[in-house]
């Protein structure tokens, strides 16, 4: 008899000491994580020297984003960058160029809004003569291929060149709006 309660006493202690060892390895290997607020005046993100590029689906150049540097606040949707430079491209060829001093990008919508200084510069097509464009500040939707401002404008498009308030222009048509106060002196390239 004295056999049979050795026999029942030895998995007991066992199961007992498994058990408490189980509950100490799991107590010691809890991870307190402590959630920090983080100053909404401060970068969460900070970057320089920035060269990102994104491709379309067959593998050619999309976009091309340079900056001198770049950072994201915290619960913020736009990345603010320093001395931007944004190239944009349609099946791999030059569409235009975009730069200023200062830019913030938005990731929900993909807008990118250039402010002080601005320069866009479109290289010339077989139907459409290059253009360049100066303002103070000038939001692109990379996505719509339109860029926009109400400030005023200086423009040079082909032979044409002028000045403005505000305008909408719509790559894909070819379209440039020049909404208010125009000053231009417009060439037909045809009769030239």
């Amino acid at each position: 008899m004295m056999k049979w309660r050795h026999g029942l006493l030895f998995p007991l202690i066992l199961a007992i000491c498994l058990g408490g060892l189980s509950a100490w390895l799991g107590r010691i290997s809890e991870v307190d994580i402590e959630e920090v607020e983080l100053n909404p005046n401060e970068p969460q993100y900070a970057m320089s020297g920035i060269d990102g590029k994104r491709f379309d689906e067959q593998g050619r150049l999309k976009e091309n984003l340079n900056a001198k540097a770049a950072w994201q606040l915290p619960k913020s949707n736009e990345v603010t960058f320093e001395k931007p430079q944004l190239v944009l491209y349609d099946n791999g060829k030059l569409l235009y160029k975009v730069e200023s001093n200062k830019a913030g990008y938005n990731t929900e919508n993909r807008t990118v809004t250039f402010k002080e200084n601005v320069i866009l510069t479109k290289t010339a097509e077989a139907e459409r003569p290059a253009g360049i464009l100066k303002t103070s500040n000038l939001i692109v939707d990379t996505q719509t291929k339109i860029a926009e401002t109400k400030a005023p404008v200086e423009y040079r498009y082909g032979e044409s060149y002028g000045t403005a308030n505000g305008l909408v222009y719509d790559y894909n048509k070819g379209f440039l709006n020049l909404p208010s106060r125009v000053k231009a002196i417009i060439y037909d390239p045809k009769n030239i």
